[in-house]
């Protein structure tokens, strides 16, 4: 029976959904503004103490996330550019996209440019439109560089170690090998989670090539010395403890794991719901089948154990979860983006060893798999309709254009701009009105009426003010 969406149909649809799911984002970065939660306080530090003695300060007295710190404390503010964090999240969402693209184009090097170019585009949709949390993902930018950038350098980083296994030995694969190691050194020093997400993958490979291949890979042992020796400088920081200690679940790993089973189950009954991963899964199932075929490059995925790797797929998603919650006491919405993304991927790669599993074996899904998958044009249908709906009741989008097409984006934004204003005139306090609105993608936090809380003390140190405070808000 012919296809009811043939491939030029698919990619078309493709464009338009990452059209739809990146033009928000685009929209919204020329709204954004500095936040009151930490950006400035990375900021006023750097301005005060210089860039490197602000990285001694924070690695001492609060956290070994040595790379994340770099790049906050050389944030547009420190330079006197407001307005630099309007590009921000345009930049690091456009970034992301090309993060999908490197490693969906390195894995299907086999397979025409628009099904690589549509995979990639179905990918990055399906990422977009059930993102957990916006803000904590583009816009708020202490977030930005722990999380989201270094995710894409994660994505980018099996780019490379993929294309370092097809180099001839010579100069340029002896390059490649080194900025895999830099990116490595980069991710690590992000942040824990995006570390043992990391880490758990190195030990993954090298494990199957080591057990299963009787192979001792060499470039990933030089590739987790480097992870290893990188994660000694994040964990071995005197900040760390101080920042643990802080929290009263912290220390009690049963609860913590109880905690984090039963986010898990929730966050992961949803995705498959309500998101477009089910119908995506049915309208790959011929590409899956091309990828398993002998004459592909990427075989050896249909060849993975599958049972072992569902499992730890599975455990990986606990263990990306588990450390927020042990030191937090939650899953804040930025370690929730990292999970659906290791979600999202790990369901095609483990997808994809499925069905190489059933292509080898007797039974009738076999046979239907080897036949290419025929899907039924009822199927695609459905799955087409599914498509179309996850876009329509998307809480993600419907959030991002809402703030758009309501005004409150624009609101805020003029009403951030009068602030920053007032801000740069002169005067020991300052008291600063609220805002009539804080849209739920562009504002984590603001000031606060307590003069000496944090937010207000690192704005009020920035500006050369002695006291910054937000009046009572009498509307």
């Amino acid at each position: 029976m012919k296809h009811l969406f043939s491939d030029r149909l698919i990619a078309i649809a493709a464009g338009l959904f990452v059209a739809l799911t990146y033009l928000p984002l685009l929209l919204l970065s020329a709204h954004n503004h500095p936040s009151a939660a930490d950006d400035y306080c990375f900021a006023d530090t750097a301005v005060r103490y210089g860039f490197w003695a602000a990285q001694k300060l924070y690695y001492n007295g609060w956290t070994g996330r040595y790379f994340s710190n770099m790049l906050v404390h050389g944030s547009p503010l420190v330079w006197g550019w407001y307005d630099g964090y309007r590009l921000i999240p345009a930049l690091t969402v456009t970034g992301f996209l090309l993060s999908v693209y490197s490693f969906t184009n390195e894995l299907l090097r086999d397979q025409s440019r628009v099904t690589r170019l549509t995979v990639a585009g179905l990918l990055f949709f399906a990422y977009m439109v059930a993102l957990p949390n916006t803000v904590e993902g583009f816009f708020w930018t202490s977030s930005v560089v722990a999380y989201t950038i270094p995710a894409a350098l994660t994505l980018y980083w099996l780019a490379i170690v993929m294309r370092w296994y097809r180099l001839p030995a010579g100069l340029y694969r002896n390059l490649n090998a080194f900025w895999a190691g830099v990116l490595v050194f980069f991710i690590v020093g992000s942040g824990e989670t995006i570390l043992v997400l990391l880490v758990g993958m190195l030990l993954a490979m090298a494990g199957y090539r080591l057990v299963f291949q009787r192979t001792f890979d060499g470039f990933l042992a030089v590739m987790l010395v480097v992870a290893l020796a990188s994660a000694g400088l994040v964990f071995g920081a005197p900040g760390n403890a101080i920042r643990l200690g802080s929290n009263e679940v912290q220390g009690n790993s049963i609860v913590s794991l109880g905690m984090t089973v039963g986010i898990l189950a929730k966050a992961v009954l949803g995705w498959l719901v309500q998101t477009p991963v089910l119908p995506l899964s049915l309208l790959s199932l011929p590409l899956l089948v091309r990828l398993n075929r002998p004459t592909s490059s990427v075989r050896t995925i249909g060849q993975l154990p599958v049972l072992l790797l569902t499992l730890i797929w599975a455990g990986v998603l606990l263990v990306l979860t588990f450390p927020s919650v042990y030191g937090l006491g939650t899953a804040p919405g930025r370690v929730m983006n990292l999970t659906y993304l290791v979600f999202l991927f790990g369901w095609f790669l483990v997808l994809a060893a499925w069905v190489g599993y059933l292509m080898r074996g007797q039974g009738a899904a076999g046979r239907w798999l080897n036949a290419g998958a025929p899907v039924p044009t009822l199927a695609q249908g459905i799955a087409g309709l599914w498509l179309i709906g996850s876009l329509v009741v998307s809480p993600t989008l419907r959030l991002q254009y809402g703030d758009l097409l309501s005004g409150d984006a624009a609101t805020y934004d003029r009403e951030m701009s009068q602030r920053h204003a007032q801000l740069q005139q002169s005067g020991d306090t300052l008291q600063l009105a609220p805002i009539r609105v804080y849209p739920a993608t562009l504002v984590v936090e603001d000031i606060k009426t307590d003069s000496q809380h944090w937010w207000n003390r690192c704005q009020a140190g920035y500006y050369h003010h002695k006291t910054v405070l937000l009046t009572a808000d009498n509307r």
